[in-house]
């Protein structure tokens, strides 16, 4: 475990999420969700690392490790690895979207301001 990922993990949540409560500009909340959602990938691959671990792939070792290392279950989680492979295309995904809908409402209401978007205020 290394101590670093999870603490930069944090500060990025952290950062990300002031950034999603304190601005009103609409660009800079969905920049703010994007870095929200790169801090859990941080996090997921950090959960993911053991030491002393090796790659889980049956074709060749990297230097220093034995198969008996993949025998006895020393390598890392391959499960979280693909996990943040598929959550970063849906991110980008759902970041592209969100963007989109960012675009028409500027188009719409000649601004990006959160304020200005009266129109669906009840």
């Amino acid at each position: 475990m290394i101590v670093a990922n999870y603490v930069v993990a944090g500060l990025l949540f952290c950062l990300a999420l002031f950034a999603v409560l304190s601005q009103r500009n609409l660009i800079k909340i969905v920049l703010g969700l994007s870095l929200m959602e790169s801090s859990t990938y941080l996090l997921l691959v950090s959960l993911a690392y053991r030491n002393g671990s090796t790659a889980p792939v049956l074709a060749g070792l990297a230097e220093g490790h034995r198969q008996d290392d993949l025998v006895n279950g020393n390598v890392s989680d391959p499960v979280l690895q693909n996990f943040c492979i598929t959550a970063v295309v849906i991110g980008v995904a759902v970041t592209a979207v969100f963007l989109t809908v960012v675009v028409r409402a500027a188009q719409h209401y000649r601004s990006v301001d959160s304020a200005d978007l009266t129109e669906l205020q009840g």
